[in-house]
């Protein structure tokens, strides 16, 4: 065998080898199949109507880590809170309808569009009365689903949901409840509590529910709902004192703690709080169905379901682009009548 030969024939019993060996790598360089256009081809901008700290920002950096792998492009977090989210919906109502910038709300979008069109938007310069979040904005996907924990500080004498009804009930007016803004679902929600049971507490509202917590943590404010995923640990660390999961039944992370319906024997009441992504509306349907395809495989990856899961959160079942809008124009109209019922007008 003449050396050529050799080397002919050592290249080709190699050559399986080095394609296995250079196959991640591949992989790693390109973008998963059906992305259309090349997109991304930059980074992606996300926008988040509430302060750093919550539980949207936890959420939403797990996602893009794991899209960061997948698309390998980056991600720009920006936090805009205001009330009712109402300064990111404005800057993403200002983008090109390209799919590279992001809006991450859900139920704050929601309510916060019902909280300020039973008002005709009446709150400050640039917002206009015929602001329609549903004509002007694209959903993409909903990311997750949770509940929110009811909690007291410690130092109050409150260890179910019936005593702090009674409570409040022998104190109106004196107990301060914690919100991440006006015009929040927290807020809305919380007054919806206070009318089911026939009560009067103070609002207090903060820049985002990461900034509520130090203040409810040291009993400046002494109530408030909060998403499973930032009160679990001020449980855990003894500062606050959970009565009760706002979900029509228990959750995984908390077992021991009842659902409100079952602590204060009354039935159906639940509150939930959802976590979703949007974008300009006319952005072609081709990228936001790519998006949504990808956002739903990497929730119901097994790490991030146990992760969530860990937080009292969960995947929300995958739904199209468009069953997402049909869910949340269903909600915003029923937050309408409830918002109206409530006589909750902006602050």
């Amino acid at each position: 065998m003449s050396a050529a030969t050799g080397v002919l024939r050592r290249a080709a019993l190699c050559a399986p080898v080095l394609a296995l060996m250079c196959a991640p790598l591949t992989a790693l360089a390109q973008k998963p199949p059906g992305l259309p256009g090349g997109f991304p081809a930059k980074p992606v901008r996300i926008l988040i109507g509430l302060a750093a700290g919550g539980g949207v920002d936890t959420v939403v950096r797990a996602v893009t880590a794991k899209l960061t792998e997948r698309w390998n492009v980056g991600f720009l977090v920006e936090n805009r809170p205001s009330a009712g989210g109402i300064v990111a919906m404005e800057m993403l109502a200002q983008s090109p309808p390209d799919g590279y910038t992001w809006l991450s709300s859900g139920t704050q979008l929601e309510l916060g569009v019902t909280y300020y069109r039973t008002t005709s938007l009446k709150i400050k310069p640039g917002v206009a009365p015929n602001f329609d979040a549903m004509k002007m904005f694209d959903p993409i996907v909903q990311m997750t689903t949770q509940p929110y924990l009811l909690v007291v500080h410690k130092s109050l004498p409150i260890n179910n949901v019936k005593e702090l009804i009674a409570y409040a009930k022998s104190h109106p007016g004196e107990l301060n409840y914690a919100t991440p803004g006006i015009g929040s679902s927290v807020m809305i929600g919380q007054e919806y509590f206070n009318s089911v049971f026939g009560i009067k507490m103070t609002h207090i509202p903060y820049k985002g529910g990461g900034a509520s917590l130090t203040d409810l943590a040291t009993g400046r404010v002494q109530e408030s709902f909060l998403t499973t995923l930032t009160a679990i640990n001020l449980v855990k660390q003894g500062s606050v004192r959970a009565l009760g999961v706002s979900s029509l039944k228990r959750i995984e992370a908390m077992p021991d703690v009842p659902t409100v319906s079952e602590a204060a024997g009354v039935p159906d009441f639940e509150m939930s709080n959802a976590y979703g992504l949007f974008t300009k509306s006319q952005t072609p349907p081709a990228i936001l169905e790519a998006i949504n395809r990808d956002i739903n495989l990497v929730m119901n990856l097994p790490d991030m379901k146990a992760r969530l899961a860990a937080d009292g959160s969960e995947p929300a079942p995958a739904q199209t682009p468009t069953q997402y809008r049909a869910k949340v124009e269903r909600n915003i109209g029923k937050w309408v009548g409830v918002v109206e019922s409530l006589g909750i007008v902006p602050e």
